[in-house]
């Protein structure tokens, strides 16, 4: 598969799964989902913050740091799958970034949680972050063939 392809296909996953988002946020915003829900223990309140504060300090290093040094090493490795492997990996954390996205989102609406509002802006600001672009595929190609000089 050409690169050119591999991105097109990422970036088409990133944009499908940021209109998910957007249509949650919709559907919360009309009222089509109910939001604060009245009546949750505190109990199940306070899980649930931490769960989407954990999860999000978690998956979001995971997401960044994780796909680089897959990358790194992929490169290393003088795989001749290696472009297909990147589009695997860069699904994989659109998608994880997406969940954190989507949980927080839920827990902000559901429960009106301003830590779950925060956590979602910084998992937004990590998926622009990890847009998949050419430059970053050609970087990690070039750190592959300078290996195999």
């Amino acid at each position: 598969m050409q690169k050119k392809e591999v991105i097109k296909k990422a970036r088409i996953v990133f944009m499908v799964q940021a209109v998910i988002a957007a249509l949650l946020i919709a559907l919360f915003e009309t009222g089509c989902i109910a939001s604060d829900i009245p009546g949750i223990p505190p109990t199940t309140r306070y899980i649930a913050e931490v769960a989407g504060v954990m999860l999000t300090i978690i998956l979001i290093p995971l997401a960044i740091k994780g796909f680089s040094m897959q990358m790194t090493r992929a490169a290393k490795e003088k795989t001749d799958h290696f472009i297909e492997y990147y589009r695997a990996k860069s699904n994989a954390r659109t998608t994880i970034l997406f969940l954190v996205i989507m949980m927080n989102t839920a827990l902000y609406y559901i429960m009106d949680n301003n830590s779950a509002l925060y956590c979602g802006l910084l998992g937004i600001a990590a998926a622009i972050y990890s847009y998949p672009t050419q430059a970053a595929l050609d970087s990690y190609c070039n750190t592959q063939e300078e290996e195999k000089a």
